[in-house]
């Protein structure tokens, strides 16, 4: 059997050391935009028109529909990795899988995204599908 040697032990290793020891100051204005981010989330987010009325739909129960729906209808080789409602829209954060083609399969998931949540909401929400990663498998 082989012996595994501890992977901090490698030499390799010093450079993500140095890296993680270094300061990284916060960007300017992120403590602002999140605490705006968190007050729009007490905010109603969709208006759904009904026979008798409207239902108010907030935001998080928006994006957690959304991040259900982004689930199920990912293309092949496209991975969720969050979902917001900001700035009046919803914004989904995806990783592709390395050789696929990532501008084709996010703008095939913020159709498939914005159709059925038109569907279930009889209002279609502004969807952003941003590509923020690649994977490998």
């Amino acid at each position: 059997m082989a012996e595994h040697s501890d992977p901090e032990r490698d030499p390799r290793w010093e450079a993500v050391r140095r890296a993680a020891a270094r300061r990284v100051p916060t960007p300017p204005g992120l403590v602002e935009r999140v605490l705006r981010a968190v007050a729009r989330g007490r905010r109603t987010a969709v208006e759904v028109p009904g026979e008798t009325g409207s239902l108010r739909v907030t935001g998080h129960v928006v994006a957690r529909l959304a991040e259900q729906i982004a689930a199920s209808r990912a293309p092949e080789g496209v991975r969720i990795s969050a979902v917001a409602v900001e700035d009046d829209a919803v914004q989904v954060l995806v990783s592709v899988r390395f050789g696929t083609a990532a501008e084709e399969a996010a703008e095939a998931l913020r159709r498939e995204l914005t159709a059925e949540l038109a569907r279930q909401l009889d209002v279609a929400p502004t969807v952003n599908v941003h590509v923020v990663d690649v994977h490998p498998d």
